[in-house]
């Protein structure tokens, strides 16, 4: 008998920081093709407080009590 595979958890910083450096990817873009100007002294602390949101969502989030693979096979 196989088991059933477990849905796998989300790794939240690697996603967050990512979702974060493809939108200043996109900004820098904009800015380069004259879409509009952007301050570079904004850009800056924007991802940096962005990396810091992302870092402390994570943490809070895997602080979160995981279901033990005994619990989950009893329960069936």
């Amino acid at each position: 008998m196989t088991t059933p595979l477990r849905p796998r958890r989300v790794q939240l910083f690697p996603v967050l920081a990512g979702l974060l450096f493809l939108l200043v990817g996109v900004l820098y873009l904009l800015q380069a093709g004259g879409a509009f100007r952007l301050a570079s002294w904004v850009v800056l602390p924007l991802g940096a407080g962005g990396l810091v949101l992302a870092g402390l969502l994570a943490a809070v989030y895997s602080r979160r009590p995981r279901r033990e693979a005994s619990q989950e096979s009893t329960e069936r």
